[in-house]
């Protein structure tokens, strides 16, 4: 844990970006919304109070894809950026991308299709 807030402080500054506040949930599991710490940030998001989240990876955030999904729709809207402080979490959010967009465009053909049949 203190690895990963030196290296995203790191990043921050590098950045000129100011820490606020650090979200950490220790011991809690990563597949799971219902975090103490987690909750707090979407209701700083929810406030206004954030502009960018800086995390190491997408898993930081949550190990389920969907979760990790519904997050950054809640960042999105909220108006806050989410950055990655490491290559590899930049790769699996593009890949993250790729994929959302591949299962969009097959239920758009599965809906064209339907629509033709009926």
């Amino acid at each position: 844990m203190r690895r990963q807030a030196r290296a995203i402080r790191h990043y921050a500054k590098d950045r000129g970006l100011a820490i606020r506040s650090i979200y950490m949930d220790p011991g809690c599991e990563r597949s799971s919304l219902d975090r103490p710490d987690l909750q707090r940030l979407i209701a700083d998001c929810h406030a206004g109070k954030i502009g960018t989240i800086i995390t190491q990876d997408p898993e930081r955030l949550s190990r389920d894809t969907s979760q990790l999904l519904a997050l950054l729709h809640i960042f999105q809207k909220t108006g806050v950026r989410v950055e990655f402080g490491t290559s590899e979490g930049r790769t699996r959010l593009a890949y993250l991308k790729v994929y959302l967009a591949a299962l969009l465009e097959i239920e758009e053909a599965k809906r064209r299709s339907q629509r033709k049949h009926s």
